[in-house]
């Protein structure tokens, strides 16, 4: 490349590092601050003896993000039981709970514990008691029988 072109670039480069940066900038403002109006509203709910877990799982499922909701519910003095069953209600995994819980400041036995005792959603298996046996016809009849090519 010549030095024209190098100087082009190197131009735009700059001007859209001025363009993008305010607005970096005033991004992570507007998140601390909603981070800080979250911590002050869990205090709120925690001093007037609501149900945290409750608040817990309407806060992640409106979207804001698991570890601040977790971190300030437990920062402001909640139920750890309660905080705990909340985000899992609301569809955290466990290990994303226990992460955040303990980057909160929480013990580990305790979140260990409060996990342990709650039950997992995934696959079931059921088993029977009694299998059940399925006795072919004795003659069969070519008749009797579908074929999945006539659906």
């Amino acid at each position: 490349m010549n030095k024209r072109k190098i100087i082009f670039f190197t131009s735009w480069l700059v001007l859209l590092l001025f363009l993008i940066l305010p607005y970096m900038a005033n991004a992570a403002g507007t998140l601390m601050q909603k981070e800080e109006t979250l911590c002050q509203q869990f205090q709120d709910k925690i001093k007037i003896n609501q149900e945290i877990g409750k608040v817990v799982r309407t806060s992640i499922q409106m979207g804001y993000g698991v570890c601040g909701v977790i971190k300030c519910a437990i920062k402001g003095g909640g139920d750890l039981k309660q905080i705990i069953e909340g985000a899992v209600e609301a569809g955290t995994t466990k290990d994303v709970v226990s992460r955040c819980a303990l980057d909160a400041g929480a013990d580990a036995k305790d979140i260990a514990v409060i996990l342990g005792n709650i039950s997992a959603n995934g696959v079931y298996y059921l088993l029977l008691e009694d299998p059940e046996i399925i006795v072919p016809p004795l003659n069969p009849d070519p008749k009797q029988f579908l074929s999945p090519s006539h659906f």
